[in-house]
């Protein structure tokens, strides 16, 4: 399995947000008879040894084994937890995985690894023109571009490429050959009975 690691690679899993609509933690959902972010942190073993959980209480998460990171940023979202990984890795990009992503697989998560390239970012992109900057790649030459948005109270994810001097990548599915189903994300009750129902 070690052959197939990517050693530039290191992953987050975003799992620090309030899960309002679901009413309870979304990262602990019960999906495939475990906790939906012991589903993700498995794809993500078989692409790097160096897997990160970004949230301010550890606690939840002990049962991983895996280092939990808090935003130095606290309050400004995944823009936070990205920017607090960044500077935790010592590696060149940065996988980045929103915890209610059910149907996110280590082929697909794989391909866009290999679409950055020379990009600062690749961003997969559903049929419906929707970005999804919560389950992309991010080079470390985007650091100073979310410091910057950061201190000045931007918190939009793809803020960062606004000035132009980073070159991001949209992916779009035909391309990354993902289905838009794979980026299905679970915010509520609904979401998940409907996802238990019909899996995808």
């Amino acid at each position: 399995m070690k052959d197939m690691l990517i050693p530039d690679l290191s992953a987050v899993i975003l799992a620090g947000g309030q899960s309002r609509r679901m009413g309870r933690n979304k990262a602990l959902l019960d999906v495939d008879g475990m906790p939906l972010i012991q589903k993700l942190a498995h794809e993500l073993e078989l692409l790097t040894d160096q897997i990160f959980i970004s949230a301010n209480d550890p606690v939840p998460f002990a049962f991983l084994r895996l280092p939990v990171i808090a935003d130095l940023y606290p309050g400004r979202g995944p823009l936070g937890g990205l920017h607090s990984a960044i500077l935790r890795s010592n590696r060149p990009m940065m996988l980045l995985l929103a915890c209610d992503l059910p149907g996110v697989q280590e082929p697909f998560l794989r391909r866009l690894v290999a679409a950055i390239k020379e990009y600062d970012a690749v961003i997969p992109q559903t049929s419906d023109s929707r970005v999804h900057p919560l389950c992309a790649v991010y080079r470390r030459s985007c650091l100073p571009a979310i410091e910057q948005n950061l201190k000045a109270g931007r918190n939009k994810m793809t803020a960062i490429f606004d000035s132009g001097l980073l070159k991001v990548r949209y992916l779009s599915a035909g391309k990354g050959s993902f289905r838009d189903e794979d980026l299905c994300n679970l915010n509520s009750p609904l979401d998940l009975r409907e996802w238990k129902r019909d899996p995808r």
